[in-house]
């Protein structure tokens, strides 16, 4: 498996053509690989701790599945498992994105039965795939530099854990983050690193988000709001809302107006979805995004008008729910439109006020609000890092947030043709999180939003390799230098 640690050398034009394979350096990194190990054992250990009951709680499922179905079945199941699972390990990049729209699906009754939980099975053939590329090809892990804030992040969760008031919840919700969510967040930079992976891992979000659109349909007329399979609102509204967001900002501006036209059908049954879905942060957050689109892309103006127009035409024929209707309407009233969701923040806010270094513990939020069942999560992601982790947690998040954004501009303002409208998708995709995080975050349900904060630097990377083996063609003598990136680099 290849890490790079160190750069094996120094352009003799930097400097003085200094070796940083020095004993000094050797020496740092041998224990840099000793405290990775030693981290990782700690992790392990927790892993098995809670893989002990998770076995047992699978194992009847399992028994139950074997009794109830014949043996033909059952090996045409392991047949067409393993050949999805081989395409899948074959593009990862798929399966990335499956690994965060799958969390809407899984919800359905019509998935109750499966003996294995679904996230936690993409998230092994992620693990698969990122190992395979590392162990059995040329392909190296080189994470950035703004990495390292998660580093405090991690320390205070597992120091937490020592007065969090539910050390089995704290735990539970520190090992999704470390193997859930910052898995999702290292996954770009091995199994998206090109435009044409994330441009398909795109692609695979906007059917997903088409899927729930079409099967929320059924709910039109009714008296409740649309909701994905899984029964959540703002699930369907957020994901309807990034499709939107990546056709009209990505797919949209190569396309001609009479190719863009055969989109519209699609643009329909994802803004019925989102407008059906009463997602009130959704709709205004793509409502923002796709206002910046027109702006870098004028000739959209174009294609605003028509959908704007055939939309209000056609509306009084859709049969929107009431409730997703009155819901929207609550946005001309402020004060309401956060609803109950103001008091969460508000109690996030005192008890980060009350804890203000190190917080009441992972998890601990939950415990010491009046009532454990409604007030789970404050809904801002700072408020919940305040709340639990303290102030630290807050600052070093704002700061890898900060170096991600401070990236993607550096990179918008260079203005690479090929990249451009995938670098402004990219931006308005961080905004509409941004906004999601602000008012519905939750640290291991918002997993896309860390995953968008290290595209600017996936985006950096492969756009730097393309210059490279360009200046390659012409300077052959610089293929060291072009190749020999640390572990935790400087993109710039």
């Amino acid at each position: 498996m290849r890490a790079t640690l160190t750069s094996q050398h120094v352009s003799e034009r930097v400097g003085h053509g200094q070796d940083l394979s020095a004993p000094g350096t050797s020496n740092w990194g041998r224990r840099f690989v000793k405290l990775a190990i030693l981290c990782f054992c700690v992790m392990a250990s927790f892993a098995l701790t809670m893989a002990v009951p998770f076995v047992a709680r699978l194992e009847p499922r399992i028994q139950r599945v074997f009794a109830s179905t014949q043996l033909g079945y059952l090996l045409l199941a392991l047949v067409i498992i393993l050949t999805v699972g081989c395409l899948l390990l074959r593009n990862a990049e798929i399966a990335v994105a499956i690994f965060y729209v799958i969390g809407f699906f899984k919800g359905d009754a019509r998935f109750e039965s499966t003996p294995v939980d679904l996230t936690v099975a993409v998230a092994v053939l992620m693990i698969l795939a990122i190992v395979m590329r590392l162990a059995f090809t040329d392909q190296e892990l080189k994470l950035p530099r703004a990495f390292l804030w998660y580093l405090p992040i991690l320390f205070l969760m597992f120091m937490s854990l020592s007065y969090t008031p539910s050390l089995s919840a704290g735990l539970d919700k520190t090992l999704r983050f470390v193997f859930l969510t910052l898995l999702g967040a290292i996954a770009p930079f091995v199994l998206v690193n090109s435009r044409v992976k994330i441009e398909r891992f795109l692609m695979t979000l906007v059917i997903g988000a088409i899927l729930m659109s079409i099967n929320s349909f059924f709910m039109l007329g009714g008296e409740g709001r649309l909701v994905a399979p899984s029964g959540d609102t703002n699930a369907l509204g957020f994901s309807a809302g990034l499709a939107l967001i990546v056709i009209w900002t990505l797919w949209f501006p190569k396309l001609s107006l009479m190719r863009r036209i055969l989109f519209y059908p699609l643009i329909g049954v994802l803004a019925v979805a989102l407008v059906g879905s009463g997602g009130r942060l959704a709709n205004v957050a793509t409502a923002v995004c796709l206002g910046l689109s027109i702006l870098f892309c004028k000739r959209l103006i174009v294609d605003f008008g028509i959908i704007a127009g055939g939309g209000i035409a056609a509306l009084p024929f859709v049969n929107i729910p009431a409730a997703s209707l009155q819901y929207l309407a609550s946005l001309t009233r402020p004060h309401d439109a956060f609803g109950t969701r103001t008091d969460l923040m508000q109690f996030g806010l005192q008890t980060f006020l009350e804890h203000p270094l190190f917080g009441v513990g992972i998890q601990g939020y939950r415990y010491v609000t009046p009532n454990p069942l409604t007030y789970n999560f404050p809904h801002n992601l700072l408020l919940e890092l305040g709340a639990e982790l303290g102030a630290f947690a807050v600052i070093s998040f704002l700061l890898l947030a900060f170096c991600s954004f401070r990236e993607l501009f550096r990179l918008l303002r260079e203005y690479n043709p090929h990249y451009f409208a995938l670098e402004r998708t990219v931006l308005s995709l961080l905004v509409l999180g941004c906004l999601d995080v602000s008012v519905s975050g939750e640290l291991n349900n918002d997993r896309l939003f860390f995953f968008l904060l290290s595209l600017p630097f996936v985006l950096r990377q492969f756009t730097s390799e393309e210059m490279a083996r360009e200046s390659l063609r012409a300077d052959p003598s610089q293929y060291t230098e072009a190749h020999e990136v640390p572990l935790f680099a400087n993109p710039y």
